[in-house]
């Protein structure tokens, strides 16, 4: 029994003689990093992102089988990281076209204002006198949508030598609605103009007299340029002067400038 424990206890000691020649590694000192370098790591190799083929889908077909009995592996989805980064030397998206002027309406992109440059004849008729006029007229419009305006007229006429060199002058003003239907070529109108009348000259104790005037008529505008139209216009005037309702008519030849 002696001889088997002192046999034991010789095996342990040569054991530990052969542990003892192995090398101990380097004490660790205060200040130094016990941790290996992250560039010496096999982590430090891993791709976090991997790049996305341009032709690969995000979602395998396996992905999307919810129904499949198979235990395949789940397929890989890829997230935002993995697209691809904008070059900093990409061209500039190309520019959107210009919107269009604000100025330009109705369907066939015309302009709002209507300046109209002409010359009228008008005869009028009354109980103090009558005489054929001519003379000058200058419109107005503004169109509020596509085929209504609002308008304001100017006309002035002169007829021949009455009364030991008496001159008749006649202005008629107005203001009211215009309705047009603005086509690309022609473009016919109907207006509806309330104002005034002042005539001369003396009648009586008086060295003029004014009046109400009601203008009621219409025409047509032919495109010439693109800002300018022909027109002509026919028109239906009423006048109240020296106590009484005149009826007359006026026709007007004009240039329109659209702007």
């Amino acid at each position: 029994m002696k001889r088997l424990l002192l046999s034991l206890l010789t095996g342990c000691a040569g054991v530990c003689a052969v542990q003892a020649q192995e090398s101990i590694p380097a004490p660790y000192t205060a200040g130094s990093n016990a941790a290996a370098n992250f560039s010496a790591t096999s982590a430090a190799h891993v791709p976090l992102v991997q790049p996305l083929a341009q032709d690969s889908p995000l979602f395998t077909a396996e992905a999307l089988d919810l129904g499949s009995s198979s235990a395949a592996a789940p397929a890989t989805v890829t997230t935002a990281l993995a697209l691809p980064m904008a070059s900093a030397n990409a061209a500039a998206a190309e520019p959107s076209p210009a919107p269009r002027p604000k100025f330009i309406y109705s369907d066939r992109d015309d302009f709002r204002w209507q300046l109209g440059l002409g010359v009228s004849f008008e005869r009028f008729r009354s109980n103090i006198y009558s005489a054929s006029a001519v003379g000058t007229t200058t419109s107005l419009a503004y169109f509020l949508s596509d085929f209504l305006g609002v308008e304001g007229d100017l006309n002035t006429f002169f007829a021949p030598t009455i009364w030991q060199n008496e001159h008749i002058k006649l202005v008629n003003y107005g203001v009211g609605p215009k309705f047009a239907w603005r086509r690309p070529r022609w473009e016919p109108w109907f207006h509806g103009l309330f104002g005034g009348t002042h005539a001369l000259p003396q009648t009586g104790n008086l060295n003029s007299k004014n009046g109400f005037a009601v203008q009621l008529g219409g025409g047509a505008d032919y495109r010439l340029l693109p800002r300018l139209s022909a027109r002509g216009e026919v028109d239906y005037v009423g006048t109240k002067l020296f106590g009484t309702w005149q009826n007359n008519g006026q026709a007007t030849l004009s240039l329109v400038f659209h702007f």
